[in-house]
């Protein structure tokens, strides 16, 4: 009988499975500098409808290849719950070193930066992987 009553009263208060969600507009400014496109780079940024700042084209799933010929842009999304940024580089085996580049995100928050981060690359680097992770609450 008690479990009975545990299981009815179990749930009735509340049918929302996310009831503490909150969303917030993040902003990432992505820059490259240095030897950089001798580099083979992949970078995702999900979470949201991505658009390129002051543009209403939408940013792919995947960047990579022409994606990242320029040394900066930008991206925002609003009503993002959970921003994932993850990143593949590694020299690229057709091109001749030393080289170095270096990777930098700055991440905003509803205008705020919340954090810059700067990954630095050399000739050496094969296939490494970056996890960046930011929620909205």
């Amino acid at each position: 009988m008690i479990l009975v009553l545990l299981l009815v009263g179990c749930g009735k208060d509340n049918d929302d499975p996310n009831p503490n969600t909150s969303t917030a507009t993040f902003r990432v400014d992505v820059s490259q500098t240095g030897d950089y496109q001798k580099f083979t780079r992949i970078i995702t940024i999900a979470g949201g409808d991505f658009k390129y700042r002051g543009t209403t084209d939408s940013v792919p799933a995947v960047l990579l290849g022409d994606n990242l010929n320029t040394a900066s842009f930008s991206v925002e999304a609003p009503n993002v719950e959970e921003l994932s940024i993850s990143t593949m580089t590694g020299f690229s085996p057709v091109e001749t070193g030393p080289a170095a580049m270096t990777l930098k995100f700055s991440v905003y928050k509803n205008g705020t930066l919340l954090e810059e981060k700067v990954f630095t690359y050399s000739e050496a680097t094969k296939d490494k992987s970056e996890e960046l992770n930011y929620k909205a609450n």
